[in-house]
This record gives structure tokens, C-alpha cells and sequence, in this order.
């Protein structure tokens, strides 16, 4: 163990820390009982608030109970070792983002090596130093900071978005729902002509149409965002059926585009296994992404099946507005809407997320190209494996 000088320096600590409200909560997990006071020690004179554990399964009760910000634990603890300890904050949901540093007794190529992969933000081995401890703590505290910001950023900028969809997508059909539900009212018992009652109706239905989609949208994706694929959830898929029956769905609004389709059936009949329900839908949001983003020269979209290895894949092919390629990387991000939405189009960019949902549960991925002012060709693959026996 390090010299009392060496474990024990004095510091002015500047980091963003030092602007927090509250000091840092951090959990020391050490059986060994003086170098479990030398830590304690030594962080309690800088201000931090110390919890204390003596073995792996003490502190994981205790991370349950009790939110912190860092875990300093023994590699060798009694009853869960560090490893164990390390492996079970990591699969509990509440706990996976929480840092941890080790202390060990051992510090070989081989420690350090299997103690990073296992998802240790740092690693301090014996004899002890206290300036580097301190760095150690400072420095991960700080990266903390910093990814809370981050987070937070992240979520002011969806609430934002939010609430713009709101005052947007929600008010506008909204109004015409409200405005022409009042002027009917307002016309009881007075003459209403048929071209005007026609026209009021139809507004209020393309008003609640618009409304029953993007409540939907958002009911689906958040159902997504929880989901689990299990064998039970699957069964056998043929991709250009279900190409086909996306169609019959948007049938009408691909009549008023107009848009002409094209089936490019593959060489050979191809099957997949999946979630039915959930791949048609994302197929027509698919398909209804080509309409909504078509350009006034679009006359057709072409629609596939294809294989990769490990994958089966739909791709829908268009003659639409096209993609900046700096948008490409965020294009199935919610809330991610192209920069220049043609006039009447709606939506509150939700579909090529529920798209990217439906490829990660199925193991798959989404790929897009595109051209501005061309066309653009996106690809829902899903893995090909069937049900295990």
C-alpha cells in the first residue's frame, strides 16, 4: 500500500462535479478490511457520499435499494465475486449504465484485459495510490456528467419535437374536425347545400383519418419498443404476398397519386419466418413513406424480394424527392421527417422508425440509398432462420 503522503493528497477539485448540488454518491464494495477504510477515507475528505459493502451480494442489494453514481469494487469479493457483481448490474435495466472501477490485488496483461471486456470503466490495482485514485473517480464521475447531459439533451430535443407534432399534426386536422363539426352545427335547421354537406363530411373524415393514423403510429411504435420476438410469434412469410397485400391496402392512395406498381418477382420463390403482423406493417408504412415523398415526375414504384446471407429482404424502389446524404445516418430516427416535405404532405415521422423496430426484433437491419431530385431504395431485412426445434 501506498505512503500515507501518497494516499491521502489534498485536491481542489474544478471538474463540473463541484457545480452538482449534491456530492456524488459512490459504493465502496471491499472485503479487505483497511484497504476498505483507506478508500473510505480518503474519498470522504473530498466530499463524496460513501456506501458501504463487504461482499458482491450485499452490494448489489444495496444498488437495488439505493441509487449512486459509481461503483468501487474488489475483484475478489466474497459471496459475488466482481465479475459476478459486474455481470448482474449489467442485465438489470435500472443498473447497465451505472460505472465501475476495480481494485485487485493482481494486475497481469491477462486481469486487466479480461476485467475490460467484462465492462470495467477503469481498473487500479495494489499497492493503492491516492492520487491516482482520485483521478480515476474524477475523471469516470465527469464522463458521467457528461453522458447525463447528453441524455438529457436527447430528450429535450424529442420533447421538443413533440410538442411541435402537437401544435402541428395533431391541431391542424384537429381545427378541420372542429371548424366543420361547428359550421354543421351552426346550419341545423337552416338549408345546407348537398355539395356543402359533402364537403364539410369529407373534411371531418380526413381529419379523423389523420388523427387515428399518427395515434396509431405512436401506439405502435411505443408497443414495438418493449417487444420481444419469441418462436411462438412466427411463421412462414412470402414477401411478395405480403408486397401485394400492402398494395391492396394503400390501393386508393396510390390511385390518387397516381403511381403505377411494379412487381419484380425474384428468380426463385423466397420465404421468410417472422411476425406477420408486424412485417406488413411495416411494409406499408414503407410503401406509404413512397407516396407521401413522391415528386410531381413520380410515375411508378417498384417493389422486390432478394436474399443476403443470413437475411431475407423486401426492398421498395422509388422515383420520390430523394435524401440529403447528411441525413441518411438519422433517416429512421422518430421524429425524423425529410427537410423538404412536399405542400400537403403530413406526418409526424414516425413510420421509418417502426420500419428499423421491426428489422432489430426480427435481427435484421434497414439499409437505405438515395439520390436527391432521383429516387431512393429502401430494404427491411429480417433474419432467415425458422423456428428451432
Amino acid at each position: 500500500m501506498s505512503s500515507p503522503a501518497q494516499l491521502y493528497p489534498t485536491s481542489n477539485d474544478a471538474s463540473p462535479l463541484a457545480r452538482r448540488r449534491s456530492p456524488a454518491k459512490i459504493l465502496i464494495a471491499e472485503d479487505n478490511s483497511a484497504l476498505h477504510q483507506a478508500v473510505c477515507d480518503l474519498l470522504a475528505a473530498q466530499g463524496y457520499h460513501l456506501y458501504s459493502a463487504r461482499d458482491g451480494q450485499e452490494a448489489l442489494d444495496l444498488l437495488r435499494r439505493e441509487p449512486v453514481d459509481l461503483v468501487i469494487a474488489g475483484a475478489a469479493l466474497p459471496r459475488l465475486d466482481g465479475y459476478a457483481l459486474l455481470a448482474a448490474i449489467r442485465v438489470d435495466a435500472r443498473l447497465r449504465h451505472l460505472p465501475v472501477v476495480f481494485l485487485t490485488g493482481s494486475a497481469t496483461p491477462d486481469d486487466r484485459r479480461r476485467a475490460k471486456e467484462s465492462g470495467v470503466v477503469d481498473y487500479l490495482a495494489q499497492p493503492l495510490d491516492g492520487h491516482e485514485l482520485l483521478a480515476t473517480v474524477r475523471n469516470v464521475l465527469h464522463r458521467r456528467v457528461l453522458l447525463e447531459e447528453a441524455v438529457q439533451y436527447q430528450v429535450d430535443a424529442v420533447r421538443n419535437q413533440i410538442l411541435g407534432l402537437i401544435q402541428h399534426e395533431f391541431r391542424t386536422p384537429l381545427t378541420y374536425v372542429m371548424g366543420y363539426a361547428e359550421f354543421l352545427q351552426g346550419s341545423l335547421g337552416t338549408e345546407v347545400g348537398r355539395a356543402e354537406l359533402q364537403r364539410s363530411v369529407e373534411a371531418i373524415l380526413e381529419g379523423s383519418r389523420r388523427l387515428h393514423h399518427l395515434i396509431e403510429s405512436f401506439l405502435t411504435l411505443a408497443g414495438l419498443s418493449e417487444a420481444n420476438l419469441h418462436a411462438a410469434d412466427l411463421c412462414p412469410l412470402d414477401p411478395m404476398a405480403l408486397w401485394r397485400d400492402s398494395v391492396h391496402v394503400l390501393q386508393p392512395e396510390l390511385s390518387r397519386a397516381p403511381l403505377h406498381v411494379h412487381f419484380e418477382e425474384p428468380p426463385q420463390p423466397l420465404s421468410a419466418y417472422g411476425a406477420m403482423g408486424w412485417v406488413r406493417e411495416a411494409l406499408v408504412r414503407m410503401l406509404d413513406n413512397a407516396i407521401l415523398y413522391r415528386r410531381p415526375a413520380s410515375r411508378a414504384i417498384w417493389l422486390s424480394a432478394s436474399t443476403r446471407p443470413g437475411l431475407v429482404g423486401w426492398l421498395i424502389r422509388d422515383e420520390g424527392l430523394g435524401i440529403p446524404a447528411d441525413r441518411l445516418a438519422q433517416i429512421t430516427q422518430p421524429f425524423t421527417r425529410a427537410p423538404h416535405n412536399p405542400a400537403g404532405s403530413h406526418g409526424a415521422g414516425l413510420g421509418l422508425a417502426l420500419v428499423q423496430r421491426v428489422a432489430q426484433i426480427h435481427g435484421g437491419t434497414v439499409t437505405v440509398e438515395s439520390q436527391e431530385g432521383v429516387g431512393s431504395t429502401f430494404g427491411l431485412w429480417i433474419g432467415d432462420a425458422g423456428p428451432q426445434p
